[in-house]
């Protein structure tokens, strides 16, 4: 008899599944609203399909205003296109060991917003994994599409056109990572904003009921650093996307369309039985040794304005954010964090390598003259 991986991994440690309340969250931010980029209306829910699994599913079209692409102006010149995702994932999330949460984040999506929108990890698809917001100014809602030929609405970093965030109160639901772990906005069970010094290597924290959950920060990187969760075999995404890129590898990313290797892939899907978690290995260490891309992380002061919220009792719109800046009736704080800043290193695999095509070029003059 196949096994049951739903119900088996059920019976392991488990953070809460997604209530009924927040599957409902997962719908357009806007209902009525119609994305003139497309000219066409987000389509987004999550159902639970009563056999140990949940669905999020969306047609990828923003619910909310965003900038007309392409737009010369931010340097994107890719427009928005319609893309239905549909992500699977356990009813009731299992945890892997704490002290070996998945560290190589697939590239392409890594959880769905409640907006309908995805959520990619905090590096564009670019060489030397550089921040999205040092790459390219983002829209008003802090989103942009993706190259083709998806070309993908997605986010990097937090929007505040997901949620308006009420100051000194709990974030609501925020989105879903493709492990089931849900992901809440900045904002704690205490009310008080959230930076990445609160919380762990992955982007999360353990609620006062034991329950854990990432959160999206305003602040370096952003999102989901490592995933704590198992992936189902269904999930919805390719065993290629599987590949230890950024921050620790850009060479995917040095082309278009990524060059793959089978040998590049570091997690095995299970055909035979979809409900059973993918298998991964991610040896960062080893990783680490044998690919340099030029560039450390690193911890530096910063004074930066947190995420913006609507005071208690009023009416701040669907937004705290215009194109002229922040509104004057919603609350903004300012706060020195440690942000995590790319820097240069003395050397790279890629100036070794420009080193050895110049040795080359000289020694071959040598020999001809």
């Amino acid at each position: 008899m196949m096994l049951n991986w739903a119900v088996f991994l059920s019976l392991l440690g488990l953070t809460n599944t997604l209530t009924a309340e927040e599957l409902a969250a997962f719908k357009p931010r806007l209902p009525d609203y119609t994305d003139f980029n497309t000219g066409k209306k987000s389509v987004v829910y999550g159902k639970d399909n009563g056999d140990g699994s949940q669905t999020i599913y969306t047609n990828g079209i923003p619910s909310h205003h965003t900038w007309k692409f392409p737009n010369p102006d931010t340097n994107n010149p890719n427009p928005i296109r319609e893309v239905v995702t549909e992500i699977k994932i356990y009813s009731n999330p299992v945890m892997r060991p704490m002290d070996s949460p998945l560290r190589c984040l697939p590239m392409g999506i890594v959880g769905l917003a409640t907006s309908g929108s995805l959520i990619d990890s905090w590096f564009p698809a670019e060489a030397t994994c550089m921040d999205v917001i040092e790459f390219e100014e983002l829209d008003i809602c802090e989103g942009h599409p993706s190259p083709p030929p998806q070309n993908a609405y997605h986010y990097h970093s937090y929007s505040p056109c997901v949620q308006m965030p009420v100051c000194g109160e709990p974030s609501t639901i925020w989105g879903v990572a493709i492990d089931g772990i849900p992901i809440y906005g900045p904002w704690d069970e205490d009310g008080r904003q959230l930076t990445k010094a609160d919380l762990d290597e992955c982007g999360g924290k353990t609620d006062s009921t034991g329950r854990y959950k990432y959160h999206m920060t305003v602040d370096p990187d952003y999102s989901i650093s490592c995933l704590r969760g198992e992936i189902r075999s269904d999930v919805g995404k390719r065993s290629q996307d599987f590949m230890c890129t950024c921050p620790y590898n850009d060479v995917p990313f040095k082309t278009r369309p990524p060059v793959f290797s089978p040998d590049d892939t570091i997690c095995d899907f299970n055909t035979a039985n979809t409900s059973a978690p993918i298998v991964c290995k991610d040896n960062i260490e080893e990783i680490k040794r044998s690919y340099d891309i030029g560039y450390k992380w690193e911890y530096q002061p910063k004074e930066i304005a947190l995420a913006p919220c609507c005071p208690k009792g009023k009416d701040c719109g669907d937004s705290c954010k215009t194109e002229d800046g922040i509104k004057d009736i919603c609350e903004q704080e300012k706060r020195t964090v440690q942000y995590l800043t790319r820097v240069k290193t003395s050397t790279s695999s890629v100036s070794r390598i420009h080193v050895q095509s110049l040795l080359v070029v000289i020694l071959t003059f040598i020999m001809v003259y």
